[in-house]
């Protein structure tokens, strides 16, 4: 196990994650889900307004742009002020946001003018929601407990997501899209319930049982600071930091490269798998395929934490991307059994991989710049998602569909090889001026802003 986390297990990891983190669940699953079916009903939307292949393609890059140009500032803000008031007020501007949507819709006044501009929007207050959150967890709970509470929330997202969210998914169709962004108005509600009720007195006592970690002097110097000029100097800080975490660009390539190749893979699954593709499946075989991936991750999820108590962090995060090109690997096969164990498998392996890099980013990067570094994380990673469905597109077109999963299964293989191997930083003492600055950010991320802590009567992802 890596000595960071290693060091955080002196805290105890058998004990409750307690009712705030509960909390923190319930507010990230609600949104998760809503999401999810929210992704649903927005092309059903532009379907009804416009049946012009242009107008639908126009919505779509309004719900995925966002990605990158909001996730860079949002994790700035996210590092400006506590993530919990990010998330608060990010999700409470994009629940009117949709109601909006919804009540237009329903009433048959919704143009596609308004659909664009209010998809783009709330795809922008979204991206806020999801880079606090990550920021979120490593104040709710020590440093010993990441792992059991990333491996939690990610199997129980999973879950709802691949399991219960296609199901969902049908009945919104059935309830036409006005009345399916009525459900995740509803869901969006229970998020902004949960973390108004997610108390900000728990941020100190979860920071304190931390180890120090590796800062440069710029990000302890001191508070948040409000002005929007500084936003590029702030963004360059974390920017700087990640550049000078050689460990942090190595799990970075291999998340990118494992993003490449499973875009690639997904999006030309249905044209292997559906017949008359050479795994010869109906639509409904093909969504019971697609079960394996979640089914595996949904098992993982609850004993990935022992996983890595016993295997190690450092082996785990070594080898798990070449695993996962094996698993892409077999959907080459042309036979159903060995491609459902793929996916069963790939969904394994990966939810202990995730655990693993996510707890160990919490664990090492400083909380005064988690936000910003994680966000240029994040923003790597998923970048290259659209890539990989291009590329298998032309690469299926050009030399046949299981070329996509033998160079997509390939690739985190050869990035294994050619990638350096993995150093943790060393973790330093808190000493000092810099412990002084420390025990500063701390407070601060704990006391948050004069309008959170006006809160902190009210009882209280990823």
């Amino acid at each position: 196990m890596l000595s960071v986390l290693r060091r955080g297990r002196d805290t105890p990891e058998n004990g409750r994650l307690g009712s705030p983190f509960r909390l923190f669940q319930s507010a990230v699953v609600s949104s998760d889900l809503a999401d999810g079916i929210y992704k649903i009903a927005v092309p059903l939307l532009a379907l009804g307004i416009s049946r012009s292949a242009l107008a639908v393609s126009v919505v779509g890059l309004a719900v995925r742009l966002p990605w990158l140009i909001a996730t860079l500032p949002a994790g700035v803000v996210a590092d400006r002020y506590p993530p919990r008031t990010v998330m608060r007020w990010a999700s409470a501007v994009r629940l009117p946001l949709v109601a909006v949507m919804c009540a237009l819709a329903a009433t048959d006044r919704l143009p596609l003018w308004a659909l664009v501009v209010t998809a783009f929007l709330i795809g922008c207050v979204g991206i806020f929601v999801d880079v606090a959150a990550q920021s979120q967890l490593p104040r709710l709970v020590p440093v010993g407990q990441l792992p059991r509470a990333n491996a939690s929330l990610q199997s129980t997202q999973m879950f709802l997501a691949q399991l219960i969210g296609p199901a969902l998914g049908g009945y919104v169709a059935a309830l036409g899209s006005g009345g399916g962004l009525a459900v995740v108005v509803a869901l969006y509600v229970v998020t902004v319930w949960a973390l108004g009720r997610l108390p900000s007195t728990v941020l100190e006592a979860a920071a304190h049982e931390q180890p120090v970690r590796a800062a440069p002097p710029a990000a302890l110097e001191g508070k948040p600071r409000p002005s929007l000029g500084s936003l590029a100097g702030e963004l360059g800080e974390g920017l700087r930091y990640f550049r000078g975490r050689p460990d942090l660009a190595r799990l970075a390539t291999a998340a990118a490269v494992n993003n490449l190749s499973y875009s690639m893979c997904l999006t030309m699954l249905p044209l292997w798998a559906v017949a008359p593709g050479r795994l010869g499946l109906s639509e409904t075989g093909y969504g019971l395929l697609l079960t394996c991936l979640a089914v595996g991750s949904v098992l993982a999820g609850p004993v990935a934490g022992r996983v890595l108590k016993k295997v190690g962090d450092g082996p785990v995060m070594r080898i798990g991307a070449p695993l996962l090109g094996v698993c892409f690997l077999a959907l080459a096969v042309p036979g159903v059994p060995v491609a459902a164990f793929g996916l069963f498998a790939y969904g394994l392996v990966s939810m202990v991989w995730n655990v693993a890099v996510v707890s160990y980013r919490q664990a090492t990067i400083p909380l005064a710049l988690f936000g910003r570094v994680n966000a240029a994380y994040r923003w790597l990673t998923w970048g290259v998602i659209p890539f990989g469905s291009l590329i298998g597109g032309a690469l299926a077109s050009s030399a046949g569909t299981a070329w996509v999963f033998l160079v997509a299964g390939a690739l985190p293989l050869i990035a294994a090889v050619l990638l350096p191997a993995l150093r943790p930083p060393a973790a330093p003492t808190q000493t000092g001026a810099s412990a002084d600055a420390a025990a500063e950010a701390s407070a601060e991320a704990s006391a948050g802003t004069p309008a959170d802590r006006a809160d902190t009567s009210r009882v209280t992802q990823d």
